[in-house]
């Protein structure tokens, strides 16, 4: 298979919340949007894009809320954690150094996927080993 491209969507009741948390508290730029759904980036054409969506028969449960993290790597956690806490942003955790080797802290959208705002940071030794 020569996959080109993948975009998670999350099948939800709340698109309007949902535009409001990524579109204008987030920043990020809608690229495709109708009452059916909603899709986003954070950069130009050709970046990762996440979809959001009202149950269908193609996907006809509404996420729970539960087991999906998505990790967005920007150039500085801590100056996007000052700009969403400010705004009022659903901060589920402060910004805290990872041994892994990132920076970051962490928001609840408005179906329950957690967003984790990270830069790197130098990786702890004993992480080292695992990177390929």
């Amino acid at each position: 298979m020569n996959v080109t491209s993948t975009i998670p969507i999350v099948t939800t009741t709340r698109l309007a919340a949902t535009r409001a948390f990524y579109v204008d508290l987030l920043g990020f730029e809608p690229t495709f949007e109708n009452e059916h759904y909603l899709g986003v980036r954070a950069g130009g054409p050709g970046s990762p894009e996440l979809g959001f969506m009202h149950p269908d028969a193609m996907a006809p449960d509404v996420f729970d809320g539960r087991g999906l993290s998505l990790v967005l790597n920007v150039p500085d956690a801590d100056r996007e954690y000052g700009r969403l806490f400010a705004k009022g942003a659903p901060v589920k955790a402060p910004p805290q150094d990872m041994p892994w080797g990132s920076r970051c802290f962490s928001l609840l959208d408005p179906n329950g996927v957690v967003l984790v705002i990270a830069h790197p940071i130098p990786m702890a030794l004993e992480f080292q080993a695992f990177v390929r």
